[in-house]
């Protein structure tokens, strides 16, 4: 007697504070290491104009037709929405982040009060999942109070009855999954009735030897090089007696160091201007010897994000929309790195 074929079990999402659809290249990857999982992403929010463009450029349903932007969550009403069984955000993380302003939901721009909406919305459509997503600070110190009140409403909502069994939580570092970049994210998945007994949020780490070295272009284009005037003045700022290396490494901007150990440090947001790459003198010509220091170009960034770039740029998996070094940067820096997202989600699923 044939065997049936089981039918794929398709998760309809909505995927919260979307930038350029870290869920959704997140959960491409989970779909190509699970046998019996779909997705259909059934809507998205995002209020920024470029945001939301990159995500259009990238994301279609099922028919080639744009996804919904239901725009600002903060004016989205539930009831409007379409059931959805997996929500997906990573909620502003400035009010929890050593990079932000660290002021939480007292936040004068108003992004730490976010997560209150997240939690608006999922009282009413109760989806089946949520996963979340921050910076490390969150559980920490001053902003545990906020992190006890996520439990005690998933509590209330049905997701649980304790906090052992209502929210999951890990914090992950790129570099432990095939990713030269140190950027520890903490994730956060609950599941409605409670999580699965012995259930375990951490997938086995991934050994790698590639380093950032192995990130970086064939080719920089020409204007992300510092003129010998910047790279003297960034020198005496920063008190770096010399960037001659022997391979290429990073030079963490924040704490006055190069990375010795061939990592990248977090991308952030351009504003931060945190991190230079540093290349090896060249042997030969007029330039012979001279200290090479220069800015990470966008595929770079997004290489170091988890996506599929090849280092002469002629495959790249995301499409970039035309748009700016800075608007681009913005988005790695605000971004999830896909390649975790997809380790991630298909660890989760393969418990459930």
């Amino acid at each position: 007697m044939a065997q049936t074929r089981q039918k794929k079990n398709v998760i309809r999402v909505f995927e919260g504070f979307a930038g350029y659809g870290g869920a959704s290249f997140g959960l491409k990857r989970a779909k190509r290491a699970l046998t019996n999982f779909d997705y259909t992403i059934v809507g998205y929010s995002e209020f920024d104009k470029y945001a939301s463009k990159l995500f259009d450029a990238n994301h279609r349903d099922a028919k080639g037709n744009p996804i919904k932007n239901w725009g600002d969550i903060t004016k989205i009403d539930p009831n409007d929405l379409p059931d959805f069984d997996l929500f997906t955000g990573g909620f502003p993380c400035q009010p929890f982040s050593s990079a932000g302003m660290q002021m939480g939901t007292e936040d004068p721009y108003g992004r730490g009060a976010m997560l209150g909406h997240i939690i608006r919305i999922c009282r009413v459509k109760k989806p089946k999942y949520i996963l979340l997503e921050n910076v490390k600070g969150f559980t920490s110190g001053k902003f545990k109070p906020i992190h006890d009140q996520l439990v005690k409403d998933l509590i209330e909502m049905g997701y649980g009855t304790t906090e052992e069994n209502t929210l999951a939580r890990v914090v992950l570092n790129s570099k432990d999954y095939g990713v030269p970049q140190n950027r520890e994210r903490l994730w956060m998945f609950a599941q409605l009735g409670g999580l699965p007994k012995n259930f375990e949020m951490k997938p086995p780490e991934i050994q790698s030897d590639l380093k950032m070295a192995d990130f970086l272009d064939n080719t920089p284009e020409k204007y992300l090089y510092l003129s010998d005037e910047q790279i003297a003045h960034l020198k005496v700022k920063h008190h770096i007696d010399s960037f001659v290396v022997k391979t290429p490494l990073c030079f963490d901007v924040y704490n006055k160091k190069i990375k010795k150990d061939g990592y990248s440090i977090t991308i952030t947001q351009p504003e931060h201007n945190s991190l230079r790459v540093i290349e090896p003198p060249k042997k030969f010509g007029k330039d012979k010897g001279k200290e090479i220091v220069r800015k990470m170009s966008v595929h770079e960034q997004f290489r170091l994000m988890g996506f599929d770039i090849s280092r002469d740029k002629k495959n790249c998996e995301i499409n970039f929309d035309g748009q700016s070094y800075s608007q681009l940067s913005k988005r790695a820096g605000n971004g999830w790195d896909v390649n975790v997202v997809g380790i991630l989600l298909a660890h989760i699923w393969r418990q459930l």
